[in-house]
C-alpha cells in the first residue's frame, strides 16, 4: 500500500516520514539485484540484459519518486527532523544526498547512486 503525497501544501511529516522509509526499502531487493547482474556485466560475464535494463528502469523511476519526495522534505523541514526521516529509514548521510541527484541507473554511475 503506498500513500500519496500532496506536494502543493506543507507534508504532514508523519506521512512523509512513513512514505521515504517504505519506497527506500522497497528499493533494497532491485538495488541488490541491479548490483549482482551489473557485476556480472562489468566483469564480462554472462548476464540476463533484459534483466538488467528492466531493474535499472524501476531503480530509475522509484529514484525519481523519492527525489521529489526528499527534495520536498529538504524544504519543509529542519535539519533536526531530516535526520529523524533518515534514521527511521535506516538511511545513510550518503544515500540521502545520492537521492539529490535525479539521474538514470547506468553502469558508468549506478554504484554510486545506488547506496544501501
Amino acid at each position: 500500500m503506498h500513500v500519496m503525497i500532496d506536494y502543493h501544501d506543507k507534508p504532514d511529516f508523519p506521512t512523509l516520514a512513513a512514505y521515504i522509509s517504505q519506497h527506500y526499502a522497497a528499493l533494497r531487493l532491485p538495488y541488490q539485484q541491479w548490483a549482482y547482474l551489473a557485476r556480472l556485466a562489468i566483469q564480462h560475464l554472462p548476464y540476463n540484459e533484459r534483466q538488467l535494463d528492466l531493474l535499472a528502469k524501476d531503480i530509475t523511476r522509484q529514484r525519481t519518486e523519492l527525489h521529489r519526495a526528499i527534495l520536498f522534505a529538504s524544504e519543509h523541514f529542519c535539519d533536526e527532523l531530516l535526520d529523524h526521516i533518515r534514521t527511521q529509514a535506516h538511511m545513510s548521510k550518503y544515500a540521502w544526498k545520492s537521492f539529490y541527484k535525479n539521474q538514470p541507473i547506468t553502469l558508468k554511475n549506478g554504484f554510486h547512486l545506488l547506496i544501501f
